[in-house]
């Protein structure tokens, strides 16, 4: 297989693919098998009918384009791993050569996860200054604890924030989409939960459109998604990992030790976000660790 990669602005990639004439043909070989197993044709049994036959019945152009669709479907994954590129979409693919007897060929164009430039953030974390938590004698130990939550939220922002602002980045516009989403979701639940009105209601209070709220989180969704692009290269930057055992010590520790729900949370999609959010935990407490005490 032969793989070539451009570079598209707006952190873009087009893969040119090219699959050997004798690989391909083994794509053809199975197209036919997998098209003929339920083809009836009189004189024959179904599933034995000959490949020649086959061919012939279902044609050329169909036989070609199942092979194609298997094919590309096998080998651009193989091609993203080898090219060790981070895409975040799903593939547009054209096909540019598709003949029996040629090399198949074709193009690929997915978003990918930017380059991210950071700047000193070791000095950036160093920098930031972790202000004194008062309490009064009325306040309790659980205010004291929450106070403190809320000062150690505040200083990762502030250190994230200024860290991303010195940062270099595309930043993927369907990474800022989904963002603006999720926010609008987030507010659709809030109104509901907190003003106990539907979100049409809301929007008729407001005056506004969902579309001009959506539009409204274009500068909030930018500054977020690149605070985590950049944490999550400081991450790989600083060669932060998560065991298996971390993984599944917060497994058991969501699933409050009982083995019915333990058995419903091990799926690998849980896993992965349980992943992410051990790994981001660790890159701010290794940031927090820049801060001079």
């Amino acid at each position: 297989m032969k793989v070539s990669v451009q570079k598209l602005p707006k952190s873009q990639v087009e893969l040119k693919i090219e699959i050997p004439a004798e690989k391909f043909k083994s794509f053809i070989e199975k197209a036919i098998f997998n098209l003929g197993k339920d083809l009836e044709v009189k004189g024959f049994r179904k599933g034995k009918v000959p490949k020649e036959i086959i061919e012939k019945e279902i044609g050329q152009e169909k036989i070609l384009k199942e092979a194609a669709e298997a094919a590309i479907k096998e080998n651009y994954p193989k091609a993203i791993l080898e090219q060790k590129l981070e895409t975040i979409s799903q593939p547009e693919i054209e096909i540019s050569k598709l003949a029996k007897g040629n090399p198949l060929e074709f193009k690929a164009k997915a978003w990918v996860l930017p380059e991210i430039k950071l700047p000193d953030y070791k000095k950036i974390a160093s920098q930031a200054q972790k202000r004194e938590v008062r309490v009064t004698k009325e306040e309790i130990e659980k205010l004291k604890q929450e106070k403190e939550r809320w000062e150690g939220e505040r200083l990762r922002q502030e250190i994230l924030e200024k860290i991303a602002k010195s940062s270099e980045a595309e930043i993927p516009q369907i990474l800022i989409i989904k963002e603006k989403k999720r926010m609008l979701e987030n507010l659709k639940r809030g109104v509901v939960q907190t003003l106990q009105i539907s979100f049409e209601d809301y929007l008729a209070k407001i005056k506004k459109t969902e579309k001009e709220i959506l539009d409204s989180f274009e500068s909030e969704a930018q500054k977020k998604v690149k605070g985590l692009l950049a944490l999550r290269e400081i991450g790989k930057k600083e060669e932060i990992l998560v065991s298996e055992k971390e993984i599944q010590e917060e497994l058991k520790r969501v699933s409050r030790g009982s083995a019915e729900t333990e058995k419903e949370l091990d799926s690998e999609g849980l896993k992965d976000y349980i992943k992410e959010v051990l790994f981001t935990e660790k890159t701010f407490q290794l940031l927090e660790s820049f801060i001079k005490k």
